[in-house]
C-alpha cells in the first residue's frame, strides 16, 4: 500500500487515509476504509484504476453512497466518482454525463436545455454511474429507457457499450465483470418542458410525503418480488418500526432503514437478515437485496 500511495502522491491524485465511512453514505454508517481516492474526471479514473491493476491491493468504486451499507471495516482502496461530474448536452437531445454526476444534476440541466424523457429519475439520489449499473428507476420509469452508450474501464481500456449490449432487467445490469463505469450518454427528446417541471414538482411532493427524507437512510433495502412491493410486504408482517439498537424499518415507508444517531453497521445487517427470515418463513418469498453492502461487520 505504501508503494501505492506513493504514486497517488506522484501523480497528483487526491487521497485520503483512515477515512470514516459514516461521512460518506446517506445512511451516515459504517468504519473506516483504509484509503479513498478522488478522481477528479474519466481520464483520471481510468489512470487510477491502471494503476490499482498494477498493484496486488483489494479496491471498489463507489459513486454517492445512497444505496450503500459499509461495514465496520473497508480494507483497499475506495475509489470515489463524486468529484466527477461533468455533464455535456450535445446536438439531437443527445447528452454526455460523467459516472459520478448526480441524477438529480443531470435532470436540472436537461430540464433546462429543453430536453425531456428523465423527469421520471427526480428524487433518486446517487450518481448516474451507480443508477446505470443498478437500472435506477422510479414513477413508471428506468434509466434504460434513456441510456444509449455508456463506456467502462475494463481490462486496462475504456470502451464503449451499445444499450442494447447490456442486458438492463428490473434493478440490474449485466456488464462485463470487474469493468467500472466512466461516462455514459442518454438519449433524449427536445421539447416543451413546462409540463415536465410540474410533474417534477408533484414527483418531489409525492417521494417527501411517503419517503423519510428527513432523516439519514439506505434508500430502498430490497427489491420488490413480483407478488407485490417490498414495502407493503414488510408492513403487512409488522416490521414497519422495528429496530435493533439506534436501526430501524421507517415507520413512513418499511422499505427504508433509517439511522436514528449512531447505529452500528452490525445493527443494521441483522435487521436486514431479520426480515429475509421473517419474510421467507411466513410467505416463503425469497427478498434480494437493493442496498450494497460492502466491508467486514463486527460479530
Amino acid at each position: 500500500m505504501k508503494s501505492l500511495i506513493e504514486a497517488f502522491e506522484s501523480s497528483g491524485f487526491k487521497y485520503e487515509t483512515g477515512f470514516s465511512m459514516n461521512r460518506y453514505t446517506s445512511m451516515k454508517v459504517g468504519g473506516s476504509a483504509e484509503v479513498i481516492v478522488y478522481p477528479r474526471n474519466s481520464s483520471e479514473l481510468i489512470d487510477i484504476l491502471n494503476l490499482l491493476r498494477s498493484h496486488e491491493v483489494k479496491w471498489m468504486v463507489l459513486g454517492g453512497g445512497s444505496n450503500v451499507i459499509a461495514g465496520d471495516k473497508i480494507n483497499g482502496v475506495v475509489v470515489s466518482t463524486k468529484n466527477m461530474k461533468r455533464v455535456d448536452i450535445l446536438d439531437g437531445g443527445r447528452v454526455e454525463a460523467e459516472s459520478g454526476a448526480t441524477l438529480g444534476q443531470v435532470l436540472n440541466l436537461t430540464l433546462k436545455a429543453g430536453l425531456l424523457g428523465l423527469e421520471f429519475a427526480t428524487g433518486i439520489p446517487g450518481t448516474i454511474g451507480g443508477g446505470v449499473i443498478m437500472n435506477a428507476g422510479a414513477n413508471g420509469g428506468e434509466l434504460c429507457d434513456v441510456v444509449e452508450r455508456v463506456w467502462v474501464w475494463h481490462e486496462g481500456k475504456e470502451i464503449p457499450i451499445n444499450k442494447d449490449e447490456i442486458g438492463f432487467e428490473y434493478r440490474g445490469s449485466h456488464f462485463p465483470t470487474g469493468s467500472v463505469v466512466t461516462r455514459i450518454r442518454l438519449a433524449l427528446k427536445p421539447g416543451d418542458t413546462s409540463l415536465s417541471k410540474e410533474a417534477v414538482k408533484l414527483y418531489l411532493k409525492k417521494r417527501n410525503k411517503t419517503q423519510p427524507v428527513e432523516i439519514a437512510n439506505s434508500g430502498s433495502v430490497f427489491k420488490n418480488p413480483k407478488e407485490m412491493p417490498a414495502g407493503k410486504l414488510l408492513d403487512d408482517l409488522g416490521l414497519k418500526g422495528y429496530r435493533i439498537g439506534t436501526a430501524k424499518f421507517s415507520e413512513r415507508h418499511a422499505n427504508f432503514i433509517v439511522n436514528m444517531g449512531g447505529a452500528k453497521p452490525g445493527d443494521v445487517l441483522k435487521l436486514i437478515d431479520f426480515a429475509k427470515n421473517t419474510v421467507y418463513k411466513k410467505t416463503g418469498i425469497v427478498l434480494e437485496n437493493e442496498v450494497k453492502i460492502i466491508g467486514e461487520f463486527e460479530q
